[in-house]
């Protein structure tokens, strides 16, 4: 799997448009769009390091230098204990809570 892939992966399973990932890393929509695509494979460091964070995955990861996929929020409660169910219903909750709001604004 290759970096893009790896991203739009990670935004289909928590659901982000490249407005909300924007909005969480400082990135421009264009420079994500970029990534994302595969337009361009030279990803900044900083700009990896941001995105990783707020897809909940590591660098390595996306990079490919780690191929098992951390769990999607983990990164966000670093230094916190929580089972694999726990961390599988947190995500479950968020998922939830997304479609709550996404509803709203229809």
């Amino acid at each position: 799997m290759t970096v893009s892939e790896r991203i739009r992966t990670q935004m289909k399973l928590l659901d982000l448009s490249y407005g909300e990932l924007s909005a969480a890393t400082g990135l421009t929509k264009s420079a994500i769009h970029r990534y994302a695509t595969g337009q361009t494979d030279k990803i900044p460091t900083e700009a990896l390091e941001k995105l990783a964070r707020a897809l909940g995955v590591t660098p390595a990861y996306l990079t490919g230098w780690e191929q098992e996929r951390p769990h999607t929020l983990a990164a966000h409660f670093e230094g916190e204990e929580f089972s694999d169910e726990e961390l599988r219903e947190i995500e479950d909750f968020v998922r939830f809570v997304k479609s709550k709001r996404i509803g709203k604004r229809e």
